[in-house]
């Protein structure tokens, strides 16, 4: 609806994966850099954890992006509450086996069977999104636990894991690993997505704009703190926050999107409940 008003050739804050608008700080790219060294170092298990919309499901997407390129065989999922019965079905049929179990423990030793059987087997990379969901379910803990021990025999006779399992969620799945020795011990990677500081903010929102053929002063430096004030530097909340702005801008016909269309779109999609409430206590 905007697009033409503001001379964009694209929509620059979609909440989807796109290469052109893929923003990436020092710690996303460190971050990155130390998964695909865990994938491509054959280790066992990592975890990626931070806040809701800070940047995690992208850094999984670019991971599965390079072992893609590296012909490295990927299965990605998210966890569900309650859900690991119907997590190891879909993680059964994606390496090729086709039993559908009908209890948990059914599912764990198709799995078993499957690694006692197959020789030169490929090491899978296992990406679990929305891990903090494993936590739910008594199982949960011990489903990721069983899948960093199933090894498979090479043709030289030596045994390596099935999987290279990274988990990815909140805070959560922090704490339900702290809480699980055995599967905790066994993650070899441990990394945390912070939200962008105010500097990135603007830089991340600019680069959006101008990859998208417009202005990056469309939002004054006035509305680009006013940004990072509501959105804490989370690149969700800054893409809804930015579209909604941008689309009200455009319903009055400004010429710059100011602070105080910033203020009115952090009212419409509800970023300012949150200092509604803190200034009623």
């Amino acid at each position: 609806m905007y697009r033409q008003y503001w001379n964009l050739n694209a929509l620059p804050f979609l909440n989807v994966m796109d290469d052109r608008f893929v923003y990436m700080t020092e710690q996303h790219m460190e971050g990155l850099s130390r998964l695909i060294f865990l994938v491509s170092d054959g280790r066992m298990a990592g975890m990626l954890t931070g806040p809701l919309g800070v940047g995690k499901s992208l850094t999984l997407a670019l991971l599965e992006q390079h072992a893609e390129r590296e012909k490295i065989p990927v299965v990605r999922m998210d966890a569900i509450p309650n859900g690991v019965l119907p997590m190891a079905r879909y993680l059964l049929r994606s390496i090729g086996i086709s039993d559908q179990p009908t209890t948990f423990a059914d599912a764990l030793m198709l799995l078993q069977m499957h690694c006692k059987t197959v020789t030169n087997s490929p090491r899978w990379l296992l990406l679990i999104d929305e891990a903090h969901y494993l936590s739910s379910e008594k199982d949960g803990p011990y489903f990721a636990h069983y899948l960093c021990n199933l090894r498979v025999q090479t043709r030289n006779g030596q045994e390596e894991p099935l999987f290279t399992l990274v988990l990815v969620g909140t805070s959560e799945l922090r704490d339900m690993v702290n809480n699980y020795e055995s599967l905790r011990r066994r993650i070899q990677l441990d990394w945390v997505l912070e939200p962008l500081t105010e500097s990135q903010t603007t830089e991340y929102i600019q680069h959006r704009v101008r990859n998208s053929g417009g202005d990056i002063w469309v939002f004054t430096p006035e509305a680009l703190s006013e940004i990072y004030r509501w959105t804490k530097g989370v690149p969700r909340n800054i893409n809804h926050l930015c579209d909604t702005a941008l689309m009200l801008g455009f319903a009055a016909q400004v010429s710059q999107v100011s602070k105080e269309v910033v203020r009115q779109a952090a009212h419409d999609t509800a970023l300012d409940a949150t200092e509604l409430v803190a200034d009623t206590k």
